[in-house]
């Protein structure tokens, strides 16, 4: 498994697949994107791309401050579960952010990922919540 720096357009097929297979990998592309700054990589298996994730500056929706950063999109397919993926794209999401200048990253988790990002350092904001057409979420802060 490795984890390299892409274009926006390499996360977003994966993203549709596993977050919002409801909607059209067209549809895929978030706020953000294209920001000055943000971050996209992706985690392979060989050629295969089984690991998404993106960061970008953004301020906290609740309590903005300078230096913070959004995670989105963050997906790994069902097949490269377990193996690391999302660990090592969370790590690079990090890096990138630090490098760029961030203080704190946000946000918003699937409910049922809430202790994957608890044991990266991350702490629970509020009460869970429900985007819909996707599902239940908690937003989640972790501080650099």
């Amino acid at each position: 498994m490795r984890v390299r720096a892409v274009a926006p357009a390499v996360v977003r097929p994966l993203r549709q697949a596993v977050l919002r297979p409801h909607q059209t990998v067209a549809e895929q592309v978030y706020p953000g994107d294209d920001a000055a700054g943000a971050g996209h990589f992706a985690a392979y298996s060989e050629e295969d791309v089984v690991g998404v994730a993106s960061i970008t500056p953004e301020a906290h929706p609740h309590d903005p401050r300078p230096g913070d950063w959004r995670i989105r999109g963050m997906a790994t397919a069902p097949e490269a579960r377990g193996l690391g993926a999302g660990a090592e794209l969370l790590t690079a999401c990090l890096t990138h952010a630090r490098a760029g200048g961030a203080r704190r990253v946000w946000c918003n988790a699937r409910s049922p990922v809430r202790a994957f990002y608890e044991r990266e350092g991350f702490v629970v904001e509020g009460p869970e919540f429900t985007l819909p057409e996707i599902g239940p979420h908690f937003l989640m802060v972790l501080t650099l």
